[in-house]
């Protein structure tokens, strides 16, 4: 996975993979947070600069992420030096992107960023957007409303062009045909497997073998690093609740979200819609209006609405059931039209009513009163609410003196933990792989080695490390990797050595046995040679699970068999065994086997493939042509 990562993620194309995912990441950024890097520059794309902190504020979020993806895998003194380079290539694709859809022309409108931060769960309340719960979230890591919807309405702007580019991609049949051919293509294959304990021989491990290989190979068997930290963490679970309210506090309560203990009245009612069109002057609005006059009188004059309604509504929705809208509530629909239908009587019948779709003729059919549910059915309900408001709204406030408190004094927690009547805590030591109980939280790991606290002495950044759930950790203790005694890993050094001696003698065992095949050997007296029996699985196919896949990787890495040949080879096994291989025969997947559906969502699929392909080549385009600086500051 990590080469796929590597090598494959590129470009544009992994800054909206990665953008995909830090979206809700982003979120706990710290604008402010961090010391270095205001006014140095990191790079100037056409004279534009992309400052440090900018820089810093991105490769913190990224790290983070891939550090929560890969867990223990993730090991910063390599990851690191690449993730840097990863993040200012992506910056400055960004920049080259939002130049070019700025000289194009491309805007984001208001509504589209709005949209973005309504989709964000994490600013949700019982699944609806709260925008106090927006500003709490934003506040307490430090960012405005202004910059975070600056922000989102960059990315929204960057995407825009490569997009467009990607989809509208095309495949004809005949790719597709090539594809399914390539795709559900079978091979029929024989092999022979090789264990490499056979190959195995203890006097490949001297005891100057050993220690030799200790020499070279003493980063291998190091004890790993090792940090220990003291940490406030601040959690709503566990500020716990205040003694309750009495009941006139809790019947405030209740009076305060009495319409979440409501049923909101609705209504019942049918329209008819005369549409307007788009760019109509007003004498076009006139005309609308009269024909909306001679309507009603034709209702007034007592034929039924429905009637009329299934003759001359222009709604696509409604019209065929009579104009029928069912029961709606209020904030249902556009407020001039609720205005009149929440004014009518049952029965009732409106005057033209104009809204941006044209010109409504409103009837009521019922009305369902709205009810309240009383206080003493929903006491216990509300308490529960109230301890938790009250609770909620002390960690907001408590997170938000800890955010600025461990800024402002940044080489100690004590005075913070005092202020905030927190108590300092301290963990055991703990390796990049992660700790016990909240240090099994890679973001903690991240952050606990991050230059900051390792290096620099500071307080970390405060971390989320679940839903109202924050810590802050500085550097407790620090114990650097050293090498183990080679007393300690000999046994482990003798076993490595025999298993690499072993594996490099049934490779060459399986390249020999390719070419006594290859020269005419028959496949009896190949396998009397290796001591080993022919397996025959049923034809492969790409995705085959009956044998070991780096078989079936190799299998289909060799040439296709020409005018009735066979083909020979050899490849590792996921076990470490080696295997000899015989290619008999290959057979195409056949694109009449495929329906229609699954011929499009094939189709797709390659478009999409394609499309980011040309999206890839606009952006090299683009760096081509461009003034491109990068002058990181490495400290």
């Amino acid at each position: 996975m990590l080469s796929f990562i590597r090598e494959k993620v590129q470009g544009w194309i992994a800054w909206v993979i990665v953008g995909l995912l830090i979206i809700p990441f982003a979120l706990w950024g710290i604008n402010e947070y961090f010391g270095t890097g205001g006014g140095v520059v990191a790079a100037t794309v056409n004279g534009t600069e992309i400052d440090q902190r900018e820089f810093q504020q991105a490769f913190y979020e990224q790290r983070g992420r891939m550090q929560e993806m890969l867990g223990g895998q993730y090991d910063s003194r390599i990851f690191d030096p690449q993730l840097r380079q990863r993040v200012i290539n992506e910056l400055v694709e960004r920049e080259l992107l939002l130049q070019n859809a700025d000289a194009m022309g491309y805007r984001v409108s208001e509504q589209n960023v709005a949209a973005m931060i309504r989709s964000f769960e994490t600013f949700h309340e019982e699944g609806v957007f709260s925008p106090e719960l927006y500003r709490q979230q934003l506040k307490i890591q430090g960012q405005s409303p202004a910059g975070f919807e600056q922000r989102i309405r960059r990315g929204l702007l960057a995407s825009q062009l490569p997009a467009g580019i990607a989809e509208t991609a095309l495949v004809t049949d005949a790719e597709l045909d090539a594809l399914i051919r390539l795709q559900g293509q079978q091979r029929e294959v024989a092999y022979l497997t090789l264990p490499i304990k056979q190959y195995e021989d203890e006097s490949d491990a001297s005891e100057a073998a050993v220690a030799s290989y200790y020499e070279t190979h003493r980063e291998r068997y190091m004890t790993p690093e090792m940090v220990s930290v003291e940490y406030i963490e601040l959690s709503a679970d566990e500020l716990g609740a205040d003694a309750g309210p009495d009941d006139e506090k809790l019947r405030e309560f209740y009076q305060s979200r009495s319409q979440q203990f409501s049923v909101p009245e609705e209504r019942k009612v049918r329209h008819i819609l005369l549409t307007i069109p788009e760019g109509a002057g007003e004498s076009e609005v006139e005309a609308v209006r009269a024909k909306a006059e001679e309507v009603l009188k034709r209702i007034r004059a007592g034929e039924s609405f429905a009637a009329v309604a299934r003759e001359v509504s222009e709604d696509p929705g409604s019209a065929e059931v009579g104009g029928d809208l069912g029961f709606i509530s209020l904030g249902v629909m556009e407020p001039d039209f609720e205005q009149v239908a929440f004014a009518l009587q049952e029965g009732d019948v409106s005057e033209p009513v104009l809204t941006s779709f044209g010109f409504h003729i409103i009837k009521v059919d019922e009305i369902r009163a709205g009810e309240v549910k009383p206080f003493e059915s929903v006491r216990d309900e509300l308490l529960k609410e109230y301890q938790r408001d009250a609770a909620e709204h002390k960690y907001f406030d408590l997170a938000d003196k800890l955010t600025n408190m461990a800024y402002e004094i940044p080489d100690s927690l004590v005075e913070v933990a005092e202020e905030l009547d927190l108590p300092l805590k301290e963990s055991s030591q703990f390796s990049r792989d992660g700790g016990e109980g909240v240090f099994a939280n890679p973001q903690l790991v991240t952050a606990a080695f991050s230059d900051e606290v390792l290096k620099q002495g500071y307080n970390s950044e405060p971390v989320e490390v679940g839903d109202n759930h924050v810590v802050v950790l500085r550097l407790k203790e620090h114990r650097e990797a050293a090498p183990r005694p080679l007393e300690e890993v000999a046994d482990a050094i003798r076993q490595q050595i025999i298993t690499e001696k072993a594996r490099e003698r049934a490779q060459n065992a399986a390249a020999e046995l390719v070419k006594r095949l290859e020269s005419g050997a028959s496949r009896e007296e190949v396998a009397k040679e290796a001591g080993a029996e022919w397996q025959t699985p049923a034809a492969l196919e790409r995705n085959a699970v009956t044998v070991d896949p780096a078989l079936v990787q190799a299998v289909f890495r060799m040439p296709r068999p020409a005018g009735g040949a066979t083909r020979y080879g050899s490849t590792a096994l996921s076990s470490g065994d080696f295997a000899v291989l015989v290619l008999s025969r290959v057979v195409d997947g056949d694109p009449a086997s495929f329906d229609k559906a699954e011929r499009e969502n094939l189709r797709q699929q390659l478009a999409n493939l394609r499309g980011a392909e040309s999206s890839q080549a606009m952006l090299e385009a683009l760096e081509a042509k461009a003034n491109i600086v990068i002058q990181l500051d490495e400290s």
